[in-house]
């Protein structure tokens, strides 16, 4: 069986424009979380920990973590709070097509 390098790979489901669509669709999701995970790393906290401090159970922060929870902005809260974060809403930079669909 041949391997397959990710980034190879990467690239050319990137060229199919549902998948570009719905990768940048859910990019912001997964950059927070992977913010949020980083953040709880260098605290050195655990799972469990991080939601005794907001008084949550540890599978509530799995998901969270795993992107299967569509979490409250509340608990969005706390959790950055724990965390010693500010959550910040910034403008968007304008897509490359909607760039381009300007143009015409």
């Amino acid at each position: 069986m041949e391997k397959i390098n990710y980034e190879e790979f990467f690239d050319e489901q990137m060229k199919s424009p549902e998948f570009r669509r719905e990768y940048e669709a859910l990019k912001p999701k997964y950059d927070m979380i992977r913010a949020l995970i980083r953040r709880r790393n260098e605290l050195r906290l655990s799972q469990t920990q991080l939601a005794r401090r907001i008084g949550m159970q540890q599978p509530a922060i799995s998901r969270l973590e795993g992107g299967g929870l569509n979490t409250t902005v509340a608990t969005l809260f706390k959790v950055a709070d724990a965390l010693a974060l500010d959550l910040e809403f910034k403008p968007k930079a304008p897509s490359k097509s909607k760039r381009l669909a300007r143009a015409r």
